[in-house]
């Protein structure tokens, strides 16, 4: 199965989209970004679409509230 979810923020210096990977890959799950934005300015949010795969729901959904908890939506 694979979830798609928008990211939104100041996600790199803040390091929530590092500190997200590394949480939903130490779940042995496949994890990885597309459509990163990235802002100019300080003031300015970045975004990424966020792609997690697995086969097992247990682990996907413990991704997926990761993912939340770090302000991660639907896409």
């Amino acid at each position: 199965m694979i979830q798609k979810l928008k990211l939104r923020g100041h996600i790199l210096d803040s390091l929530i989209l590092s500190k997200l990977l590394d949480q939903i890959t130490e779940l042995e799950v496949d994890c990885y970004t597309t459509d990163v934005n990235i802002g100019q300015k300080r003031e300015e949010i970045s975004e990424a679409t966020l792609v997690i795969e697995t086969e097992d729901e247990n682990k996907m959904a413990q991704a997926l509230e990761f993912a939340k908890k770090q302000g991660a939506t639907e896409n």
